[in-house]
């Protein structure tokens, strides 16, 4: 089985580069490298369920749908 290959947008934000992360085994998200923004975490428990929240989370970037982090937060 092939490794589907994602594609990210630039950060809505400040237009810097998205990364995806997974968290501890048990959540993916993206995160821009240059300020922070980040989408929603998304669960999963198994490796169908990480590929369709990957899927998930890179929809959401895409769209622009992020979670800006301000000085002092």
């Amino acid at each position: 089985m092939e490794k589907e290959i994602f594609e990210l947008e630039e950060c809505p934000n400040c237009r810097g580069n998205g990364m995806i992360l997974h968290e501890g085994g048990w959540c993916v998200y993206v995160e821009c490298a240059d300020c922070g923004a980040h989408t929603v975490y998304s669960e999963y428990s198994d490796d169908a369920e990480k590929e369709e929240a990957t899927r998930a989370v890179v929809r959401l970037w895409n769209m622009g749908k992020v979670i800006r982090q301000e000085r002092g937060e």
